[in-house]
Parts: structure tokens; C-alpha cells; sequence
């Protein structure tokens, strides 16, 4: 505002900078830490949550900002404020608060005029849909807009020419295993678990397609098929890259040796992917289970999570917890029993999901250490009013602040 810029950074400290310079005007320090929330402006008043839970509302109108008010609220504040009709609206981990503000009313504000660029030449091809997914026996018929420089849909064209595309840029030279009729893409029965892009032409022009060939259920994955070829720049290993069609695996997973076999490593390179949330499969499939062997890396005081992902359920072994535990969004579900976890130390994890016909479902799970006779109950038994009825399965690991990895070997998703 007035040609300032106003942003925490991560240690709690607030910094005015001159928008046009780049010169720091002035800095305050709040908090010790932040996340995420950024300060609200309005008349004059800047109003800035933190981490803590301290709200603080600062005068800006002068050379250093003054301190009007602190209040200490409920949880953490993880989110920024929003300044509707007269109040400041604030969400914590814990509560939504409004506050009633002095101000100078709503100023309205003609909105600028926006002119559509006239329909050019023909520049480009489209592919409808340009993301496709198909398993094996599956078609799928395409269409084709044209497209000018600005986007803008100049025609169709009936059919083109496809071929298989790799990028220059690709680290992985990998191809869908596909073919084309027309603008019909098919899968044969026997079409490998694979991912790639197709270039079309026709009459000059060209266009892109990503696509993605996953498999019918059962479904297993042992990881011993992939080459170990890349080296690690700093642990002196060699890993492979993970499969292609997975999505949210690259960069955030790779396949290493681990105890004489091949499994799938949660990488530790960035906390940016201290996360991994993987999905392998069709999101449209429901009532399966799954089931891997799981192992966290760590010691008696430090841990990471490892789990699988079932129809939009997070079913994960929490180290540091040492509790099994079903999530989805965790201020939607969340519940646990407590579960022994020792690093280092490979286990069994096995859930399956049951819908009812009146829409209520069960997330079941169970673990025990690899090798052991495997449990006839379950472990835990979670009931959720409202079940998700289909999702893709998938892997889960989050190894905090990237320090100890954790790996998943021997993956099955069958039908229940």
C-alpha cells in the first residue's frame, strides 16, 4: 500500500520495504517464528497474525510503526487475515474470530476495462483432453481446437497425425505404451504400467499430449525390475527413478538397495518434499486393499511416517507417535491406537475400506512386523459417517525437516 511492502519471514520478524527501491523502511520484531499468514491492510492499520497465536494491530501511518493492540488467541495462526464490511475476520488451528473495526467505509472502484485479443492466425493444436489416463483393454477418442498465439479457439481439425514425444529435457527417455487409430488412443491387454507425451500435426500445426497407462487390479510392485543407474551427488549410491506414472513420486522417491533388495526410498535431498503423497493408481477404484512392507529410518528419539494411501485415507505408521493412525485432512478425521514402533525395523501394513449402502464406510488396518504371522483382527477400526466412495491408492512418508528416510517395498492392491 502507499508504495510499501509489508511480509514476516519465518523468524517473526515484520519488514516494511519500499516497493519501488527495494530499500528496508523499517523491521519489528512479533514473533519467533511464522508460517504461512501474511498481514492485512486497511486504513492505515496493519493487522498481522503469527504462528503463536498473537494478533497484533500496528499504526503504519508513521516513519516506525506503532503498536495499538495484541490479543492472544486460540491456537495458531496459519492463515491470513481477511477485512469484509467492518470486520476482520482471522482463522486459527482452533477458531474463526471477527473483530469490529473503525473504517472508512467501502470505496468502490470501477473495474479496469478488458479487451479480448480479435481471433488471430491458427498457431497451435489442443488435444481434448491434453492429460489422459487409460488401462490396459481401455480407448479413448480425442478431439482437436485450434488455437491462435493468445489461446483463443479458432476451429477444430478433424483428425492429425500422433507420435510418440520425448522432451529434450526429459532425465527419463520413457514412452507411453499406446497406439493411435485416428484420434482414437487405445491400450492393448498386456500394456505395460508406463507414462509418456505424443506430438500431433496436422495442416502445419502442432500439439502436445501427456498420457498415462496404469494397471488393472491386482496390482504389485516389488521395485527388483528397476536398474539402479543414477549416482546420488552427495550418499555415494546409486538409485533409479521411480515409476513414471506415479503421481507426486519424482523427486520426492527413489528406488535404492536396501538390505540386499531393491524398495522405494523417500528422498531427503530439500525439505520442500520432506512429504511425499503418492498416488499409483486410478482414482476412480474403490473397495480394494492394500498392503506393504514399511520401515523407518531413525533411532529411540527421532522417526519419520510411513504409510499407504486407500480410497482418500492416509493409514500410516507415526514414529515419533509410536500410534497407527487414519487421517483424511486432519481436522476432518482423524484417530489412532497406540503401535509400537522400532527404527530400522521392517513391518506389514495392510487396509482395506468398506462402504455401506447408506453412504457410512469403515477405514480397517492392521500391522505387525514383517515375517510374523499376520494378525486375524485389525488393529484399528475407524468409522466415518460420510465415507469416500473411490479414490486412487497410493504411498505416504514424510520424513520432518528431511532427516530420517523412510522405505516401502513389496506393494498390493487387490480387490476385496
Amino acid at each position: 500500500h502507499d508504495g510499501k511492502l509489508y511480509q514476516m519471514d519465518k523468524t517473526g520478524l515484520l519488514i516494511c520495504v519500499d516497493a519501488n527501491s527495494g530499500k528496508i523502511l523499517w523491521e519489528k520484531k512479533l514473533a519467533n517464528e511464522q508460517l504461512h499468514a501474511s498481514p492485512a491492510y486497511a486504513d492505515g492499520k496493519l493487522y498481522v497474525p503469527t504462528m503463536p497465536g498473537d494478533f497484533f494491530i500496528l499504526d503504519v501511518t508513521g516513519e516506525q510503526p506503532k503498536e495499538v493492540a495484541k490479543l492472544k488467541l486460540e491456537g495458531n495462526c496459519i492463515g491470513s487475515p481477511t477485512i469484509c464490511n467492518g470486520r476482520v475476520y482471522v482463522h486459527t488451528t482452533e477458531k474463526l474470530y471477527a473483530f469490529q473495526i473503525k473504517n472508512s467505509g467501502i470505496t468502490w472502484a470501477k473495474a479496469l476495462a478488458v479487451e479480448r485479443p480479435a481471433a488471430g492466425a491458427p498457431a497451435k493444436l489442443l488435444p481434448v483432453p491434453s492429460d489422459i489416463l487409460i488401462k490396459p483393454g481401455d480407448s479413448l477418442t480425442l478431439k482437436l481446437r485450434v488455437l491462435d498465439a493468445n489461446g483463443n479457439q479458432v476451429g477444430t481439425a478433424e483428425s492429425g497425425e500422433w507420435a510418440k514425444f520425448v522432451p529434450p529435457t526429459a532425465k527419463v527417455k520413457a514412452e507411453m505404451d499406446a497406439s493411435f487409430a485416428g484420434n482414437t488412443i487405445s491400450a492393448s491387454e498386456d500394456a505395460k504400467e508406463s507414462a509418456g507425451a505424443w506430438k500431433v500435426t496436422a495442416d502445419g500445426l502442432s500439439g502436445i499430449l501427456r498420457g498415462r497407462v496404469v494397471k488393472n487390479l491386482p496390482y504389485s510392485q516389488d521395485f527388483e525390475a528397476f536398474p539402479l543407474t543414477t549416482d546420488h551427488p552427495t550418499d555415494g549410491v546409486k538409485f533409479g527413478y521411480p515409476p513414471l506414472p506415479w503421481i507426486g513420486a519424482r523427486l520426492k522417491w527413489e528406488i535404492r538397495e536396501v538390505e540386499g533388495n531393491k524398495a522405494l526410498a523417500k528422498t531427503l535431498d530439500t525439505v520442500l518434499f520432506q512429504r511425499g503423497l503418492t498416488f499409483i493408481g486410478d482414482p476412480s477404484l474403490s473397495n480394494y486393499t492394500v498392503q506393504a512392507d514399511v520401515m523407518t529410518d531413525g533411532n529411540r528419539r527421532i522417526k519419520s511416517v510411513v504409510g499407504l494411501i486407500n480410497q482418500r485415507y492416509i493409514i500410516s505408521l507415526v514414529g515419533n507417535s509410536n500410534i497407527l493412525e487414519v487421517s483424511s485432512n486432519h481436522e476432518h478425521l482423524k484417530e489412532s491406537v497406540p503401535f509400537p514402533i522400532s527404527a530400522n525395523v521392517w513391518y506389514s501394513l495392510k487396509t482395506r475400506v468398506d462402504v455401506a449402502a447408506d453412504g457410512s464406510g469403515v477405514v480397517r488396518a492392521k500391522a505387525w512386523k514383517k515375517g510374523d504371522p499376520e494378525p486375524e483382527g485389525w488393529t484399528i477400526e475407524t468409522k466415518h459417517e460420510h465415507a469416500y466412495t473411490e479414490g486412487a491408492p497410493g504411498v505416504f512418508g514424510f520424513a520432518p525437516q528431511a532427516q530420517k528416510r523412510v522405505f516401502i517395498d513389496n506393494i498390493s492392491v487387490t480387490p476385496n
